[in-house]
């Protein structure tokens, strides 16, 4: 059987696309075209295609990254780059640059791929499509995976969902992900942080209020729940809700209605309940303070969201998801983060979690005019909690120096010891690796060759 070139293209089941010496795109191949698009992706044009992948690939680092591959000869393989599909949901991908060129070697375009880094659980599934919400979950270590599984799991079902962990691991995200790629993702999704709002208040929220019911309800008013009908309702901090917005919500619970304050009309809902909390609630109903009826109403489907210091190995990946998000939002080409800066991310306990994260790369982008985020550049607060001084990593001798020779063997051992991946994931060239393997005296051994 003979295949002509586009069909092979087609064929394969990575997503491809080619552009010409004037950044247009002049392909698009199945694969990529699904990752974009949802709905009819074979019907989609090229012209599409260049809008979806403007805004977000070919937005960030792409012509820098086009540039060095051109001019300067560089191979761009394996590098980790975060594309946007047409809903703009982040899809994390190892991206691949080769040069198209003529009969007299002359730089005609270029040819991409893109492979998806998918989830564990999904990726033993075989032809199980990904669901959108979960692609913008970020992160590969096994702990983060094994609860990815058990979000997957949930999406699957109307169970409720209790999601235990502390401020800042990304739980309204992880409720967000299990709707949006659910049996409801259709229907609304409602939030209400319980914490924010006074007991009387929080029961209006929740519930609705008639007109009259107290001195500012002017108009008739449905509550959280009535708008999250069909649904899903996002309880976060459960664990601050007054006892009698307990009770009330263990009713909806059991009996699927309420009715609003001030009323007596009893209204009926079908609405799926995920909760949040930074608490201990076993601990809280053994000193009384949360019901113990609730509780295990709520506890159907527990899930644990992992610290960011229990996924360490999540920290370089979010750090270029957020580079991605701050390079679209603030149109800075900040395309790469020092050895040093990263050293430092990845001993920081990070006690602010994913969103402190998220915050120290905001600041840095700040204070950074580009092209590499530095240093100096993060939040003197984080550097100045760190158990170990602000000492400058350059010298060969000292901790600091032991701490990167250990950066630097392990981003080796990770990359099967390719020394160009290694020094993409490091952000620096491969001249500059090979300098400090020699200072360092690292040299692969007989028994890592094989």
């Amino acid at each position: 059987m003979k295949l002509e070139a586009h069909e092979l293209l087609d064929a394969m089941n990575v997503g491809i696309f080619a552009i010409d010496t004037h950044k247009k795109v002049i392909f698009a191949n199945r694969v990529l075209r699904r990752m974009l698009f949802h709905e009819n992706p074979e019907q989609i044009d090229l012209d599409t295609v260049q809008k979806v992948l403007r805004k977000s690939l070919l937005a960030f680092n792409h012509e820098v990254l086009l540039n060095r591959a051109m001019f300067q000869g560089e191979v761009v393989s394996d590098h980790e780059a975060i594309l946007l599909d047409a809903e703009d949901v982040s899809i994390p991908v190892h991206m691949r640059l080769d040069l198209l060129l003529d009969t007299d070697m002359k730089v005609v375009g270029a040819i991409e791929s893109l492979r998806e880094i998918t989830p564990a659980l999904l990726a033993r599934v075989v032809g199980y499509p990904r669901p959108t919400g979960l692609r913008s979950l970020i992160g590969k270590s096994k702990i983060f995976l094994e609860t990815l599984d058990l979000v997957a799991s949930a999406a699957a079902s109307h169970a409720t969902v209790l999601l235990e962990g502390r401020s800042g691991t990304g739980k309204e995200l992880i409720a967000r992900a299990i709707h949006q790629s659910g049996l409801r993702r259709n229907k609304p999704f409602i939030a209400v942080n319980c914490a924010a709002l006074s007991d009387d208040l929080l029961e209006s929220e929740l519930f609705g209020h008639m007109k009259g019911a107290f001195t500012s309800a002017i108009y008739d008013r449905p509550g959280r729940f009535e708008l999250a009908d069909q649904g899903t309702l996002f309880l976060d901090e459960i664990g601050d809700m007054s006892p009698s917005a307990q009770a009330k919500v263990l009713r909806v619970l059991q009996e699927h209605e309420f009715e609003r304050v001030g009323g007596t009309k009893t209204v009926r809902v079908d609405v799926r309940i995920i909760a949040a909390t930074n608490k201990d609630l076993s601990q809280e109903v053994l000193e009384d303070r949360f019901r113990e009826d609730l509780y295990y109403r709520i506890r159907v489907f527990p899930i644990r969201v992992p610290l960011l210091r229990e996924r360490k190995d999540d920290i370089f990946p979010l750090i270029k998801h957020f580079m991605a998000k701050f390079s679209r939002e603030t149109g800075k080409q900040i395309i790469s983060i020092s050895p040093k800066a990263l050293e430092y991310l990845l001993s920081y306990d990070f006690p602010g979690n994913v969103r402190e994260l998220e915050n120290m790369i905001e600041h840095a982008f700040v204070t950074s005019p580009g092209p590499t985020l530095l240093i100096g550049h993060l939040p003197k607060s984080a550097l100045f909690s760190l158990q170990k001084p602000p000492t400058l990593l350059h010298s060969e001798v000292g901790l600091l120096a032991e701490q990167e020779r250990n950066i630097v063997m392990k981003v080796l051992k990770d990359t099967d010891w390719n020394q160009t991946k290694a020094a993409e994931t490091l952000g620096i060239s491969r001249s500059t690796l090979a300098r400090r393997l020699r200072n360092f005296g690292i040299k692969r051994s007989k028994s890592a060759s094989k």
